[in-house]
C-alpha cells in the first residue's frame, strides 16, 4: 500500500478535533528551521490530507444543518442552512 493511501486510511479515522489538533502541531513543526527538506515535505503532505479531511467534515456538517423558518401563512418550513449566502432575497419574504 502506498504511503499516501496508508496516511489517508489513518486520517479517515480521526475526528474533526483530532485532525485539527494534528494539523496545528504540523504547522508548529513546519515553522521551525531545524527540519530537513524531506521531513518538511512529509509533514506538508500529511497537513494537506488533514486539511482535506477537515473540509469534508465541515461540508458534511453544513449539509446536516437545517433552518426552521416561519412562512407568511404561519406554517413552519425547514430550509437548508447556508452560511455562505447572506442576503438571499428569495427568503426575505419570510422575515418577521
Amino acid at each position: 500500500m502506498a504511503m499516501i493511501e496508508k496516511d489517508m486510511k489513518d486520517i479517515e479515522s480521526l475526528s474533526f478535533e483530532e485532525a485539527i489538533d494534528e494539523l496545528e502541531s504540523i504547522v508548529s513543526q513546519l515553522e521551525q528551521d531545524s527540519l530537513t527538506l524531506e521531513k518538511a515535505m512529509e509533514l506538508y503532505k500529511r497537513g494537506v490530507l488533514l486539511s482535506q479531511h477537515c473540509t469534508q467534515k465541515i461540508e458534511k456538517a453544513q449539509g446536516d444543518i437545517r433552518m426552521l423558518t416561519m412562512g407568511q401563512n404561519g406554517e413552519a418550513r425547514e430550509l437548508p442552512f447556508n452560511i455562505l449566502e447572506e442576503g438571499n432575497e428569495e427568503d426575505d419574504e419570510d422575515e418577521f
